[in-house]
């Protein structure tokens, strides 16, 4: 080794004198790990400058915002990265069932307006489906039992599915969807699907997604969400009815009403997307429309700066809120008068009102509108003043039937209807007669009686005496 010593250090200077021309004819010697790693990272930036830029992945930019050179490059592009709606339903067929109230009954003809713009076809026959969408219900336990059970039916028909039809996707959307999200999509896993009463737009979406495999969900709750610009399809028969909702959720906070947990915080519609909806529905021959919303007179529009004045709202005589008086806004009174002047040969009505929400203005226009049915649902849930302050309502039996009165002597002849619960919490038989002894007293045209059903997330969740 001492010897080749002398040798090898002659050799390194003769290397570093040699010229560029002389080196060519060396022997390549293998590179170093670093000088592999090197030469991996200038061929990765290499790649990656070459490679697809955002305006590739960017499909409906807006051309105004584009720079003439990013236009001109997307013009040249032919290569496309993403599909130009990756979302279309591709004539699956869509099989629709409807629980509970009226208000589901519109969302179920507004989500079949957002999935009939994708390309899917809706089916009476569920053999034909290749999704089932369950529009739910969470006001009772029992309209949530009737939905566990028909789950149950739904997915043993989805194992006995033919492999040639393709897998039967199974969605929950509405109230049941935004209370129970966990149990149904995490611990039974009996759904694909999950869409809240303010998600409806993303069905598309969450459909595609579940077409691929993923189970999706989407139950954020929303403050402005109305469904404004989309025009329900309604079902009903040449010449009959229509709902029309003008609001969405609930501000009231009723102790026993699981409502602003599961359809959120009150919002109006825009009068102009009302009425625009309510005058194609004169012109097809519908000939009575029904303003729909959770406490349809609080309607309050603020979407036009004309609207947003200083006077609180008018409540009826002796009720209260909850929440501080609302100022500004295009009340219910209004939007009333409007619609009833689009066709005077139309029939008016709204559900479901809040007794708070009859200032004299409402009753008088009622009385004067040939066309608004002298017909009033009017809630009162209980007899008792004791319970009704436990229901947080914000009235006393007299105080109600002093309102009563009033509608009575302002528009004579008005028929009225009701709802009650018995058996709410705390609820005494004193307290039980109380409520038969306004029965007796007002004499409702109609009544609509229920067994309290306790919600996990009303306010009354501390509440142990049932």
């Amino acid at each position: 080794m001492k010897n080749l010593r002398p040798a090898m250090h002659i050799l390194q200077q003769w290397l570093v004198r040699m010229t560029p021309r002389h080196r060519r004819y060396l022997i390549s010697i293998p590179p170093t790990e670093d000088k592999k790693r090197i030469s991996s990272t200038s061929k990765f930036k290499s790649r990656l400058a070459t490679g697809p830029i955002l305006q590739d992945f960017i499909k409906d930019a807006s051309s105004k915002e584009m720079t003439p050179e990013v236009q001109e490059s997307h013009v040249e592009d032919s290569q496309s990265y993403l599909p130009d709606d990756p979302h279309i339903g591709n004539s699956r067929k869509v099989y629709f069932e409807t629980y509970g109230c009226q208000m589901n009954v519109n969302d179920t003809e507004i989500a079949w307006s957002i999935l009939q713009r994708k390309g899917y076809l809706r089916t009476s026959e569920l053999s034909q489906a290749d999704v089932v969408l369950l529009v739910t219900c969470s006001i009772r336990e029992k309209a949530e039992q009737t939905i566990w059970n028909r789950l149950q039916q739904l997915t043993s028909l989805k194992k006995r599915r033919s492999k040639v039809h393709g897998p039967l996707k199974i969605g929950i959307l509405g109230c049941m969807a935004e209370r129970l999200k966990t149990e149904l999509l995490e611990r039974e896993k009996l759904v694909d699907v999950l869409a809240g009463p303010d998600a409806y737009r993303d069905l598309p979406r969450l459909l595609a997604l579940a077409q691929g495999g993923q189970r999706a969900s989407n139950v954020l709750l929303s403050l402005e969400e109305t469904y404004a610009d989309v025009m329900p399809v309604h079902h009903a028969p040449q010449g009959h009815r229509a709902f029309v909702s003008i609001m969405r959720g609930c501000d009231n906070m009723c102790s026993y009403c699981i409502v602003p947990f599961t359809r959120g915080r009150e919002r109006s519609r825009p009068v102009s997307s009302i009425l625009e909806e309510v005058r194609i529905l004169s012109d097809q021959g519908v000939k009575e429309v029904n303003l729909l919303g959770q406490n349809v007179n609080s309607y309050r529009d603020t979407s036009e700066e004309q609207f947003c004045g200083t006077e609180p709202a008018k409540l009826s005589r002796g009720f209260s809120t909850v929440y501080r008086a609302r100022k500004g806004g295009l009340r219910f009174a209004d939007l009333l008068d409007r619609v009833s002047l689009i066709n005077p040969e139309m029939r008016v009505r709204f559900t479901s009102p809040h007794p708070k929400d009859f200032p004299d203005e409402v009753l008088h226009l009622i009385q004067e509108r040939g066309n608004i049915c002298k017909q009033i649902h009017l809630p009162a849930q209980s007899g008792s003043s004791k319970v009704l302050q436990a229901m947080r309502r914000g009235y006393t039996r007299e105080a109600y039937l002093e309102l009563v009165a009033n509608i009575r002597k302002i528009i004579p002849g008005v028929s009225l209807s009701s709802d009650f619960i018995a058996g709410f919490c705390g609820e005494t038989e004193e307290d039980h007669q109380q409520t038969l002894c306004l029965l007796r007293e007002v004499r409702y045209s109609v009544g609509f009686l229920f067994a309290y059903s306790m919600r996990k997330v009303s306010c009354l969740s501390l509440c142990n005496d049932i």
